[in-house]
């Protein structure tokens, strides 16, 4: 009998150890299973899903995690589920934990994302049942918050931004001939039309287009790619994330936007006001490069930053190459240039160029407005009341990108600036965001980098290089095919570690593994080998490189970078156009990779794709037509985050 009582306390006791394990063991899986639930569920309220979609996203996890939900009793909350604005004071009976966490909006605290799931399973017994204990019922929650989001979206505005324009921003004024009058911005009275044919438009036509396509918001793919950024907005959280707008052509500019109190800010959490001033976002107009001097156009004869800087200098005034005067004529060992109407010396050949382009110093002579091939002061018959010097200044003044007045590089006929662009942005983030939300660049281009900063646009640029990283000299050597990088590599570096301003070579904080010539910031003398193209890659570096082999190279941040490449996506038309030289798209590559990770080795697909074929955190687009959907699944990567 001792026996028998004996073996039965034994076996109870079994029995409990081994239902209690099954009971830890069912609990860790149905608590790892709502952790889960919960991120889904969060995952789903970033993307604007009602609390009904957002259980249907927890059951589906749940599934995967083999938790039969025909057995559990599943429960969502959020703090505000009715969308008036301010929790739900019914949580404070039914969640309190919950309603402990949700913001009083009501007292001005900001909204915040955030899910309950709550899930309630039994459990059965298997020796215990024999005891008349039959199961054991587990609850478990967790709360998951879609992680706020400080978003900048960098959109190109360059001109090339409205190449889909003409036909229909020409389809209301067809004239009985075929034929589209449109009046060209650099006709300052707008008295003078030009009538071209809408199927062949001249080279300059996009001038006139932007003219129209800014005043009625029809510049396309612009607007394509405007409609798309609001449809990403719309995706997050009013009140909560926080978004930036940025555009960049000849230099970026932040769009300051006003936040729920009112204030101008760069981050705004104001999402109706950041989509206004996405609306609000016009395209640059280009200075008509065709009316440059005529003898000056073909490049190499001119600086592409500063039409009116001829010996790099950055300036207009040109001491290294004046104009002869009587007082200071050319000689064997003064070098001059014999100021005319045409703006052409063809006394003085030593290009082979049949001539030197010759400018005056104290006047904005650069371009020929009315198209006569010379320079007209106000009282010349052909000038009408301004001179191409007036026509110019006025031209300054309407192109002012951010209030500031304009910039020195406000004439060039280039208009790209991506590392601009994402200089620009990073700083926003680095300057305004917010320690605890994930930070994210959306960057848009349809174009190859052609510029950089200058020291008039960034003051990390050195006033050793007056015009940026667009190198050149009259003579030697040239602003040789418009500043553009034809080749990637090698890539060449700018040693900002050393300061004893001797090349040595060392490439302290210089990337690994890239081959070329270090050049250092003391450098006196600009070296054309660092280019437009190689600060666009610092820039990203210093953007989003967080992983690096050379422990001396500064670390960026943890931002998550989103290329997208539109349209011919920097394609160099110098190496062959459609089929060769894709060197803005393989930028847009590297943006995206190091954007990914924070490591530049990890290519995640994109060192063997394709051309125009999207790879990684890079997406291409032949039209502005794909750009919505793109935004949409760059709205679904944004990650979230659980908190408890």
């Amino acid at each position: 009998m001792i026996f028998a009582v004996a073996l039965v306390a034994l076996i109870l006791f079994v029995g409990l150890a081994v239902d209690s394990g099954a009971v830890y063991v069912s609990y860790g899986q149905l608590k790892r299973s709502v952790d889960a639930a919960a991120v889904a569920a969060a995952n789903d309220f970033k993307r604007g899903s009602t609390v009904n979609g957002m259980t249907e996203a927890a059951k589906e996890v749940l599934a995967i995690h083999n938790v039969d939900t025909s057995t559990i009793s599943l429960k969502v909350y959020i703090c505000d589920a009715d969308g008036d604005g301010i929790r739900d004071a019914s949580l404070q009976t039914t969640v309190p934990q919950l309603f402990a966490r949700c913001p009083n909006t009501s007292a001005d605290e900001s909204p915040r994302k955030l899910v309950w799931v709550e899930a309630r399973q039994e459990t059965p017994f298997y020796f215990l049942t024999l005891l008349g204990f039959h199961s054991v019922p587990l609850t478990t929650n967790a709360i998951a918050e879609a992680a706020p989001v400080d978003l900048v979206i960098v959109l190109d505005t360059s001109e090339s931004m409205a190449s889909n324009t003409i036909n229909s921003l020409c389809q209301p004024f067809w004239d009985a001939g075929g034929n589209c009058p449109i009046i060209n911005n650099y006709d300052p009275d707008g008295t003078n039309a030009v009538v071209f044919d809408g199927s062949n438009p001249p080279s300059y036509i996009g001038t006139g287009t932007v003219n129209g396509c800014n005043l009625n918001n029809s510049c396309d793919p612009l607007l394509d790619a405007k409609t798309a950024a609001k449809a990403l907005i719309d995706t997050f959280y009013d009140g909560y994330d926080q978004v930036a707008i940025v555009t960049f052509d000849s230099q970026a500019v932040v769009h300051q936007t006003k936040n729920k109190l009112g204030t101008n800010v760069d981050l705004s959490n104001d999402l109706a006001q950041s989509k206004l001033t996405v609306d609000g976002i016009h395209l640059h107009d280009d200075p008509p490069v065709v009316k440059l001097m005529p003898n000056w156009f073909n490049p190499g004869r001119f600086n592409p930053v500063n039409p009116e800087d001829r010996d790099g200098n950055g300036q207009d005034a040109d001491p290294g190459f004046p104009v002869c005067t009587a007082a200071n004529p050319r000689t064997a060992s003064h070098v001059c240039c014999i100021l005319n109407e045409t703006r052409w010396d063809t006394s003085y050949d030593p290009y082979g160029w049949g001539g030197v382009p010759c400018d005056d110093d104290s006047i904005l002579d650069a371009y020929d407005w009315n198209g006569d091939g010379r320079y007209n002061f106000a009282d010349d018959p052909y000038a009408g009341a301004k001179s191409e010097h007036q026509q110019t200044a006025e031209w300054l003044a309407a192109h002012d990108p951010d209030g500031g007045g304009p910039l020195t590089a406000s004439l060039s006929p280039l208009s790209t600036c991506t590392g601009c662009g994402i200089r620009v942005a990073s700083n926003v983030l680095k300057n305004s965001a917010r320690p605890g939300s994930v930070w994210v660049i959306v960057f848009l281009s349809d174009g190859i980098v052609n510029l950089s900063d200058t020291p008039a646009t960034s003051s990390n640029i050195p006033a050793a290089y007056p015009n940026g990283f667009c190198n050149g000299a009259l003579g030697q050597p040239y602003w040789n095919r418009l500043c553009i990088d034809h080749d990637p590599n090698p890539r060449y570096c700018i040693d900002r570690d050393d300061a004893d301003g001797v090349v040595d070579n060392q490439a302290r904080t210089c990337p690994p593994n890239y081959p070329g010539t270090t050049i250092i910031w003391s450098n006196a003398a600009p070296n054309v080998q660092y280019s437009v193209l190689d600060y666009a890659r610092d820039m990203t570096d210093e953007a989003a490189l967080t992983r690096s082999t050379n422990l001396n190279e500064p670390s960026g941040n943890d931002i998550a970078i989103y290329t997208i490449g539109l349209g011919g996506a920097g394609d160099d038309l110098y190496l062959g156009g459609v089929n060769k030289g894709a060197v803005g798209e393989q930028l847009l590559r590297y943006m995206a990779v190091v954007g990914d990770d924070g490591d530049r080795t990890t290519w995640a697909g994109c060192d063997t794709a394709g051309k125009r074929e999207s790879c990684g955190q890079y997406y291409y687009a032949p039209t502005g037509a794909e750009l919505l959907p793109i935004f949409e699944d760059i709205a679904t990567r944004i990650y979230t985050r659980i908190t408890d």
